[in-house]
């Protein structure tokens, strides 16, 4: 088998797990394990599937990093998520709302502020902000992050045990850089508080979910039966569709 295939490009930056998790292929089920390296592309045991070189392909059936998944999920013993930081990203939202977002009209009058299900991520915190005007997926860094590489606006792909998600990196007055993946916004479809956070909770379930059933990041959704998850407020989007909704699609190649 030939593996002289040129370098993967596309827009924004992957990150892949930082831990040595293994990785499942979503197209074969071949399971890379850094433990083990891959005696084929002639990688050394101990190298982290994120170490791995852009052009590396599944050794089973050729098919490019980006088709795997986490099966390792790097929340496992991983290191309590700074209360702190979280407190702060609500002050400065609520300072936002208060100055900023009062008096416009896609600001939902029966959402707050509040976040919902931070825990920690890789070497940070990964939950979801609830505001009168958006519902995001949230990356905090944490005191080993080291995100210089990127500037504000930038897209990175983060890949999370459900699939491959785009992040826009910011940075927030009164709190400082962190990463988020639009859900929803606006949220005019919630009618309460607790609608919000509801689907907030579920969100963070799915995404550390591996798919089982769904290979839509892959771009070919399956045809199956209607989703019969409870649906948002208005019953419009399910939570499912709201996260199959955000999964980034693959890098196109030259293959």
């Amino acid at each position: 088998m030939s593996h002289q295939h040129a370098p993967l490009t596309h827009t924004g930056s992957v990150v892949y797990p930082s831990s040595g998790g293994r990785m499942e292929c979503g197209v074969c089920w071949y399971v890379y394990d850094p433990d083990l390296g891959d005696d084929e592309w002639q990688i050394k045991a101990g190298t982290a599937f994120g170490d791995l070189p852009d052009h590396w392909q599944c050794p089973n059936c050729d098919a490019v990093k980006s088709k795997f998944l986490v099966l390792d999920s790097e929340f496992d013993g991983a290191e309590e998520t700074r209360t702190g930081d979280v407190e702060a990203l609500i002050k400065a939202y609520k300072k936002v709302d208060q100055e900023r977002m009062q008096d416009l009209p896609f600001r939902n009058q029966q959402l707050g502020v509040e976040a919902v299900g931070f825990q920690p991520w890789q070497s940070g915190s990964l939950g979801v902000v609830i505001t009168p005007w958006f519902m995001n997926l949230v990356y905090l860094a944490g005191e080993d992050t080291d995100w210089s590489a990127h500037r504000h606006g930038d897209l990175v792909i983060h890949v999370l045990p459900s699939g491959r998600y785009e992040f826009i990196q910011g940075d927030l007055d009164g709190f400082g850089v962190l990463q988020s993946c639009s859900l929803s916004s606006p949220v005019l479809e919630f009618e309460t508080m607790e609608s919000a956070r509801e689907t907030a909770s579920a969100v963070m379930l799915l995404m550390l979910e591996a798919p089982k059933d769904d290979v839509a990041f892959q771009g070919e959704p399956l045809k199956t039966e209607p989703d019969p998850e409870p649906t948002l407020a208005t019953g419009r989007i399910s939570r499912r569709e709201l996260i199959r909704g955000r999964r980034a699609a693959a890098p196109q190649t030259d293959l």
